[in-house]
């Protein structure tokens, strides 16, 4: 990743791999690499010579740099008057809103991506808190990863980050005559780098992954079994759109808290949530199950993945004045006299399965921990996946006949449904992929060095 070395001025300066990957830096990292660049700026260095020198960016002109240091070190590298800060406000409102002010013609690509994002995520809420809505959840999770994807690029065309397809010799790939986007998933590894944003990406990994399970099936009974992850979805799409835009670009002026129902009826409404779950096709079931299973116990805590709300009924303090009454607390704010309550339902609610019979086998996001701690190289689930193609450890997902793998490495669980690895192929795997010909055989890039 970085090694120190001393450098001008007799200080002590990280060397870094040039162009610098800001998907494999730690959040540390990024703020070493942007106290870097805002000391050279500081000294005399223009930012473009130094957008071309450490990320090979010769379009930004400049803004790549003021949004990263921005990002990572909260310093502003741009100064403008008052007046100024003010008229630019107004025109961000109304650019966030998708219209030019009037003098300065068209809009930029960025404001046109931020609107896109704006109206696909506010289509969503629509559709979602509409009680005579069909297919709720599947269209909200549709329309949301629609306004992730615009956020995202709006995010990276401000920055002057390119985001988009390229051929072996550099060229821009077109569809139909414009360019070629990244998919998701590279956008959310351009723009969300770093582990301040591991629990977000796990939730859009989530909905991803979901969205090709669920398409074009109708499943009411989804609705109830991922309320946490779409909450903290929206939430953590707002939280982006005020980090990156400023308050003028926010949502939540335009929302209101839906009322609820099930949420104050008796035990028999439980009772049918339950039985609506059960309704589930086996392989959503799977897929929602092997997911919150393989991230890790923090994240898994975290109301960036999922936001687990609590309901509590209180008396009114006057006769007549409320039938019930709902109080909302933040994260982290619960009074110390609800907490053990609230921990227990959070028990009962969202029970966790625990292996018994196969506890000597590994799961899947274990073996990237363990074999990521022992091999120089990055290795990653998806590094995990080519691996047990590669050496045909065991079949793939939803074979006849599961149970037809290398016992040496892996086996079949059928009380789980899903696989377990065992410490010998951990073993194999840092001893193969440590030789940079294997690694790059098998994972397709070369062995760079973290």
């Amino acid at each position: 990743m970085a090694e120190r070395s001393d450098a001008r001025g007799g200080g002590s300066r990280r060397r870094w791999k040039k162009p610098v990957d800001l998907t494999a830096l730690t959040d540390d990292d990024h703020c070493a690499l942007a106290a870097e660049l805002y000391e050279r700026w500081i000294s005399g260095e223009k930012k473009s010579p130094l957008e071309v020198e450490f990320f090979g960016n010769a379009t930004s002109h400049g803004k790549f740099f003021t949004a990263y240091v921005r990002k990572w070190l909260g310093v502003e590298t741009e100064h403008k008057s008052i007046q100024s800060e003010y008229i630019d406000r107004l025109e961000s409102l109304l650019r966030a809103n998708g219209i030019s002010p009037g003098a300065a013609g068209d809009l930029a690509e960025e404001y046109r991506l931020l609107a896109k994002a704006r109206e696909s995520a506010l289509a969503a809420l629509r559709i979602y808190n509409d009680p005579l809505s069909g297919f709720r959840t599947e269209s909200f999770i549709v329309l949301m990863i629609i306004g992730w994807n615009s956020l995202l690029q709006a995010v990276l065309e401000r920055d002057g980050v390119d985001y988009y397809d390229r051929d072996p010799a550099g060229r821009v790939i077109e569809i139909n005559g414009r360019g070629k986007v990244k998919d998701t998933s590279a956008l959310i590894d351009l723009a969300l780098a770093g582990d301040r944003f591991r629990s977000v990406r796990a939730n859009l990994d989530f909905f991803l992954g979901l969205r090709n399970v669920i398409a074009h099936r109708y499943l009411p009974a989804l609705d109830t079994s991922i309320v946490g992850e779409a909450q903290a979805m929206l939430l953590n799409f707002e939280s982006l759109l005020v980090a990156e835009f400023g308050e003028q670009a926010k949502l939540g002026d335009q929302l209101a808290v839906p009322l609820q129902l099930s949420g104050f009826r008796n035990s028999g409404s439980s009772e049918a949530l339950k039985r609506a779950q059960s309704l589930l096709p086996v392989d959503v079931m799977n897929f929602l199950t092997a997911h919150r299973e393989e991230v890790a116990d923090d994240v898994l805590r975290s109301p960036e993945y999922s936001l687990q709300i609590f309901f509590v009924p209180v008396t009114a303090n006057r006769e007549r004045s409320a039938d019930v009454v709902a109080r909302f607390f933040r994260p982290g704010e619960v009074p110390d006299h609800l907490t053990e309550g609230l921990r227990e339902l959070n028990v009962v609610t969202k029970p966790k399965r625990v292996p018994v019979a196969s506890g000597d086998l590994l799961r899947p996001a274990e073996v990237v921990n363990l074999v990521a701690e022992r091999l120089p190289y990055r290795f990653t689930m998806d590094t995990h996946t080519r691996c047990w193609r590669h050496y045909n450890v065991r079949p793939a997902s939803g074979a006849a006949e599961p149970e037809a793998t290398d016992p040496r490495f892996c086996r079949w669980d059928r009380l789980l449904n899903g696989y377990g690895y065992t410490r010998q192929w951990v073993d194999r795997l840092v001893d193969e992929l440590s030789d940079p010909a294997i690694y790059e055989a098998i994972v397709g890039v070369p062995a760079d060095h973290r």
